[in-house]
């Protein structure tokens, strides 16, 4: 068993202790994503979704709903709130309950064309195909390119599952070894991404993204490590992610 996989498994039975940027993979259904998984093992935390004007929180994160990593049951702002409901009606559905988030280095390797005069990126519509010209007026290529950008995946276990389950695949074996195409039909709550493999092939990562390619991945641990008490009510209370704790992302790359 890979340590990606063990990691996963293991993860299942230990007990609870209780933002979208450029960093991160973006998983849409306008188009396939194709990913290459970097890292040995995923980082898992247990994190609360608190929805946009949730009545517990309405102005968290200003108004825009936000993912907080759980900093563990006492000193969680919205493990507390679960409780104070669980007092007050020990059979309420009310909770911001927590789920496991995991969380990976990958290698976007979705084909785009590049505009050769500004530099800017296009994906393949679905029923459409690529464009022809880019926005500030120049042609594009016609023959796209994998995007060969590493970035940071963050997904719950229903994709996961689907992951792991090709390592037993006896063509297949760990999930490092090829290429992995993200389909998503859907928006929202109501998304759903089927993952499917490519044939297993070898990729110099060297070739593809320079010499030390590997300190140029994200340090996880550092991206998904709690905010403290503080910062997190602060954020709950109405001001924004950024405004509070900065871009997290920013010099973490490498250990």
């Amino acid at each position: 068993m890979s340590e990606f996989k063990d990691a996963v498994e293991s993860s299942r039975v230990a007990k609870q202790k209780v933002t979208f940027g450029s960093d991160y993979l973006r998983i849409t259904d306008e188009h396939q994503t194709v990913i290459r998984v970097l890292d040995n093992k995923p980082e898992i935390r247990w994190s609360h979704w608190i929805p946009p004007n949730h009545h517990a929180f309405p102005s968290s994160n200003a108004g825009k709903g936000i993912s907080i990593v759980c900093p563990g049951w006492d000193a969680c702002p919205i493990c507390e709130w679960n409780k104070a409901q669980k007092a007050k009606d020990k059979d309420t559905k009310d909770l911001l309950r927590a789920r496991k988030i995991y969380t990976f280095n990958v290698l976007d390797r979705t084909p785009v064309v590049n505009c050769a005069s500004c530099s800017a990126e296009y994906y393949e519509i679905k029923g459409t195909g690529f464009p022809t010209s880019c926005a500030c007026g120049e042609n594009l290529p016609t023959e796209s390119q994998p995007r060969n950008k590493i970035q940071i995946l963050q997904k719950g276990i229903r994709l996961i599952d689907q992951l792991i389950a090709f390592e037993d695949e006896p063509d297949l074996g760990e999930i490092t070894g090829y290429d992995i195409k993200i389909d998503t039909r859907g928006k929202g709550g109501e998304a759903m991404s089927t993952c499917i493999p490519k044939q297993k092939s070898k990729l110099d990562l060297k070739k593809v993204l320079g010499e030390g390619w590997e300190d140029k991945k994200y340090n996880v641990a550092q991206v998904m490590s709690p905010l403290d008490t503080e910062k997190i009510s602060k954020i709950l209370g109405g001001e924004g992610y950024y405004n509070v704790v900065g871009d997290k992302t920013v010099g973490d790359k490498g250990s």
